[in-house]
């Protein structure tokens, strides 16, 4: 055997004498073991975040030193020793003998057992709605008649015949396949423990087992003095695991009709719900309504929001409350989409119209409607506070983690928002990417990375986020104001060339197409041809107030042209002298010429006006404000 060959094959006999592959694995499995219990006690124990962070360095930087110690010292019945050289320990001639079962085995075993309890339940958890449906996608029923519970045998009539008017009220609905009454009580009829005074739960899945309904629903009829009480418990035919009870009271059997349908109502809209929670990421899942038609439309209003189709999106959600008007999920949506638009009174009306619902929903619901509250309210430094606070609670949402990139990134703290978009980023890759994140995702982040100086993590996240939008405008628009930024005008040349190529295949008008032509050449810093460009759009829509506003912040914030700036925006202020967006920009000129006082009353007139906050703003008010302050101290 070569020399080199056996060293290494010394070497590696020598490591398993001194037992070091047995200290390390019993090492890496109390590691796994604290990790997981630390991971699963943080919460209940309300643990700080640091915690699971410091004991992964402590175990980090103990393995070296267990692994070194293993080399030199062995634990015997007469305590901890100096492992003794090769030579010293053996013999010339070892005598061979079985094998025993050692300590560390028994430990080693022991370890294995607890680390697949811990592990089987993160690969084979399922959801327990997973797998109610059948092959063609609906959800199986079976329901049993009803227990008489009650002393009075004249209800025993009422055990088939409320089963019937369920199964017939049930049937209705597309998404439930509802098995017949008949084969359900052939099956009771035949099993010699079934009466129709109480089936028991075991009886009652194993019929459903045979009807192959993954959902069976075992109802009871009480009494309660003059008060009669129907209930119906939806069980898993396969666990006997009881996913919901429902209750009904009435006043006579007269009631039983009107019982039934608010029981088939509860029934269906929770089944249904519960079925569409198990397909839609964490971030859509709603508590707040009963209604499994206002949640269908939701989620679609949900799916529209996301391709920021904000007209289809409105409807959708508008649809939801009429249907349900308590439903404040749809509330904060539309509040989010007014905001958007500019409609700062919509907004603010939705969100408090929220507010109202809000010692009605559960915690993490309060926390939503907190966090809009605060938005509104012009309070970032609260929303991030509301947000991690839910985040605790629900830490898979990648919607938050944006919003929270997203306020970061309107404060100009470009750390810490780059954080908070990788992070979402990185948990959806974990989620296997069930969600289609958001494309300001990639463009925040990408410009965030631009604005720190790092071009090159920003054009592989503009590269990433063209993965999943294949063609997008906004991440091209980036793309070149990147390529502005470094000087680099032949890419920057290609990207814009290939943004007018996407303007005019999705017929965007000319005044568009040169609009973003400026806003992109503004953000990449290019103004002479920003300005070139803002000119060029106004030719050709000489009456547009948005783009008339645009032009003139342009103009004022940048210096450019001042006194032009102000002229644009008193001529469209005839017209909306109460519009935020525009009384800021005339505040801003009003700064920009020296005019402190009037340009502090319009700036905060603006600001009371204003949707949700803007940093900005902000600081033109706090800048007006010292300017004051130093007008004052030296008169």
């Amino acid at each position: 055997m070569p020399e080199k060959s056996k060293n290494t094959f010394n070497f590696w006999q020598e490591l398993k004498r001194r037992k070091v592959f047995r200290v390390i694995a019993m090492y890496a499995g109390f590691a796994y073991i604290i990790i997981e219990l630390t991971s699963n006690l943080s919460e209940p124990l309300h643990l700080p975040p640091w915690v699971g962070t410091l004991i992964v360095i402590v175990l980090v930087v103990g393995f070296p030193v267990i692994a070194t110690l293993s080399w030199f010292f062995d634990i015997t019945p007469q305590g901890v020793e100096k492992t003794a050289a090769i030579t010293e320990s053996l013999p010339d001639k070892i005598p061979p003998e079985r094998r025993q079962l050692r300590v560390s085995d028994v430990i080693i075993g022991i370890l294995l057992i607890i680390i697949v309890i811990l592990v089987y339940p993160k690969i084979f958890r399922k959801d327990k709605f997973q797998s109610i449906r059948d092959e063609q996608g609906r959800i199986t029923i079976a329901i049993m008649p009803f227990n008489n519970l009650t002393t009075d045998t004249s209800y025993n009539i009422w055990q088939k015949g409320l089963q019937n008017l369920i199964i017939t009220s049930l049937s209705n609905s597309e998404e439930l396949s509802v098995r017949n009454a008949e084969p359900t009580n052939i099956i009771l009829g035949r099993n010699a423990q079934m009466n129709f005074v109480n089936i028991e739960p075991s009886i009652a899945t194993g019929v459903a087992a045979k009807l192959k309904a993954n959902i069976v629903i075992i109802g009871n009829i009480l009494r309660n003095g003059p008060q009669i009480r129907i209930t119906a418990n939806l069980v898993d035919s396969r666990t006997e695991e009881m996913y919901k009870s429902f209750k009904i009271d009435g006043d006579s059997e007269n009631d039983f009709f009107n019982i039934i349908d608010s029981l088939s109502f509860l029934i269906l809209n929770y089944v249904e719900i519960k079925s569409l929670e198990h397909n839609v990421p964490v971030d859509y899942a709603s508590k707040t309504t009963s209604s499994s038609s206002a949640y269908k439309l939701y989620l679609q209003g949900r799916e529209y929001h996301g391709k920021v189709d904000y007209t289809a999106a409105l409807e959708k959600y508008s649809e939801a409350l009429e249907i349900d008007s308590t439903f404040v999920s749809p509330m904060l949506y539309l509040a989010h989409i007014y905001r958007d638009n500019g409609q700062s009174d919509k907004c603010i009306s939705w969100v408090y119209k929220a507010f109202d619902q809000i010692n009605k929903v559960p915690h993490d619901i309060q926390l939503e409607i907190l966090e809009m509250k605060a938005m509104v309210d012009k309070h970032p430094e609260s929303q991030l506070l509301y947000i991690n606070e839910y985040l605790e609670i629900n830490p898979y949402s990648t919607q938050k983690l944006y919003t929270a990139g997203w306020i970061n990134y309107s404060l100009e703290r470009w750390q810490e928002a780059i954080e908070a978009f990788e992070k979402g980023i990185e948990l959806n890759e974990n989620l296997e990417g069930n969600l289609k994140l958001w494309v300001y995702y990639y463009t925040l982040l990408g410009n965030a990375y631009k604005n720190i100086g790092d071009y090159e993590k920003a054009l592989r996240t503009f590269d990433d986020g063209l993965e999943i939008w294949p063609n997008d405008f906004q991440i091209t628009r980036f793309q070149a104001a990147c390529a502005l930024s470094q000087n680099d005008t032949t890419s920057a040349k290609e990207y814009l060339s290939k943004l007018n190529k996407i303007a005019r295949e999705n017929g965007m008008p000319g005044m568009l197409r040169l609009w973003w032509n400026a806003l992109t050449y503004e953000l990449g810093n290019d103004l002479s041809k920003a300005e070139e460009s803002y000119r060029s759009a106004i030719i050709l829509a000489p009456d547009n107030d948005e783009l008339i506003n645009a032009f003139a912040h342009f103009l004022i914030l940048n210096d450019i042209a001042v006194d032009e700036g102000l002229s644009l925006i008193l001529q469209i202020l005839k017209t909306n002298p109460d519009y935020w967006d525009y009384l800021y920009t005339y505040g801003l000129g009003l700064y920009k010429k020296g005019d402190y006082q009037e340009a502090h009353e319009i700036l905060l007139k603006a600001w009371d006006l204003r949707p949700s906050y803007n940093h900005e703003h902000y600081l033109a008010i706090q800048e007006v404000e010292q300017s004051l302050a130093n007008q004052k101290s030296e008169n």
